[in-house]
């Protein structure tokens, strides 16, 4: 069998009893917080992430197969920069402002390659049923400042560390063990970053807008891994970014490459503010920054034209075919005549509000579940209230198909009791020029994010 059917692991953890379930639910929190899984809500208050006390189990078959669709999916979000550069619909769709537009160019660079990357692509695929490679849909892409490239091993770590006696009992003689670690993926692209140049990689910074201080809190748990491998690590404003005598330096430090946790949109308001960004359009040049700046084409937006026939002969028959059963039918709100999803042309407005309880709005680039808007959750009223302000308010919006988020029954912790309860989920594929990794987030709520209180599913490879 190429997967391990739920039963198998709800059935050895009912076996545990209430009481030692407790314990484990306990020392689960516990690890949490001295491993420094924490977020920090809108008043900077720390919190410790939720972590379920039930993984995934991916056998080897099924890590193959993730990896060899997230691989069609980023290949094709490399051919969009052409498309944008080509085609004035694309540029409709997917758009910049001039001063982004500017930065893009710097790029362009012959030493600027596109593939260093370390982003996430997220879906609703879960791996303990039958259907496990049909029934998923790719939600959105996210190539910049990805949350959880620390709290992802972590959790994994922590779960092993709880529960691992108990698969060693489900699963005699077969090896559990963390999916790909996405810190081991980072740190060999920047070791490809830093080949290609031809420098040797000593200090890498982290960079990230120290005007925000709420939401996850992994820069610097993510530094510390890279010192003890060896590296040296400095998290870093952009701002604090300067050059001397040619050498980069953050914090006064000397680095190499830089890897992001900021989106260019931030750099173009840091520099109307009157910063000067000089230091780090240097590295845009020279090719050092990671994720590239041509990854700033991970807009919503870009299922738009996945899904768009009139932009179907871009792609190879493989993705073609990978996007009709896997990607969700998007389209960017506007007042215009676009495809169904059948293909049918109709005019967009009046088919968002006719078709509200199977339809979602989204920000377009947006993150952390800020703005969603579920159809089937409010009132028409209300759906047309979000419609107005989607077609003429500040913020770009993307209208979606509904996906069929999956649920599944978890341990929770609830107070001083063990408790099980229903959860929707989704799941993360971290991918990079070499590999990919995963992890999964689970919630009351139907939008599954956890900036909006939901929590972690550790993702552990089942060998053999």
């Amino acid at each position: 069998m190429d997967y391990l059917p739920r039963h198998h692991l709800d059935r050895a953890l009912r076996r545990l009893g209430r009481a030692a379930l407790l314990d484990r639910l306990h020392a689960l929190r516990a690890l949490s917080d001295v491993r420094g899984m924490r977020y920090l809500d809108d008043r900077g208050r720390a919190r410790t992430i939720t972590m379920a006390l039930k993984p995934w189990l991916l056998t080897t078959r099924q890590l193959w197969f993730f990896h060899q669709a997230m691989r069609r999916l980023v290949d094709a979000l490399l051919v969009l920069p052409g498309l944008y550069a080509e085609h004035p619909q694309v540029r409709r769709v997917i758009r910049f402002s001039p001063q982004r537009e500017e930065w893009l160019r710097l790029a362009q660079h012959r030493r600027s390659r596109p593939l260093a990357a370390i982003g996430r692509l997220d879906s609703t695929a879960l791996y303990d049923h039958a259907g496990w490679r049909s029934a998923f849909r790719m939600l959105e892409p996210n190539a910049v400042g990805v949350g959880g490239v620390h709290y992802a091993p972590t959790g994994s770590g922590i779960l092993l560390d709880v529960l691992g006696d108990v698969l060693t009992r489900l699963l005699p003689g077969r090896a559990v063990t963390p999916v790909p670690d996405p810190r081991q993926l980072l740190l060999e692209e920047l070791r490809d970053v830093a080949r290609r140049l031809g420098r040797p990689l000593r200090g890498v910074a982290l960079i990230e807008n120290t005007d925000f201080t709420t939401g996850t809190d992994e820069f610097g748990q993510l530094a510390a891994h890279l010192r003890r491998l060896g590296l040296r690590a400095v998290v870093a404003d952009p701002r604090e970014l300067r050059l001397a005598r040619g050498q980069l330096l953050a914090k006064g430090e000397p680095v190499d490459l830089l890897y992001r946790d900021s989106e260019l949109a931030e750099f173009v308001a840091m520099e109307s503010r009157g910063r000067r960004l000089t230091a780090l359009r240097q590295a845009v040049r020279e090719g050092r920054l990671i994720s590239g700046l041509t990854w700033e084409f991970d807009q919503k937006s870009a299922w738009e034209i996945f899904t768009d026939p009139r932009f179907a002969q871009a792609f190879s028959p493989a993705q073609r075919a990978f996007f009709r059963r896997h990607v969700l039918w998007t389209r960017l709100v506007r007042e215009d005549r676009v495809t169904d999803a059948s293909g049918r042309w109709v005019d967009l407005p009046p088919y968002i509000r006719r078709h509200r309880a199977r339809l979602v709005l989204k920000p377009n680039t947006l993150f952390g579940g800020q703005g969603v808007v579920l159809g089937a959750t409010v009132t028409q009223r209300v759906w047309e209230r979000h419609l107005a302000r989607a077609l003429h308010g500040r913020e770009r919006y993307v209208v979606q198909a509904l996906a069929p988020v999956a649920r599944d029954t978890v341990p929770y912790l609830d107070g001083g009791r063990a408790r099980y309860e229903e959860r929707a989920t989704v799941s993360g594929f971290y991918f990079s020029s070499r590999g990919i990794s995963l992890v999964g987030r689970f919630s009351a709520q139907p939008v599954v994010n956890v900036s909006q209180g939901g929590g972690l599913i550790a993702a552990l490879w089942l060998h053999g």
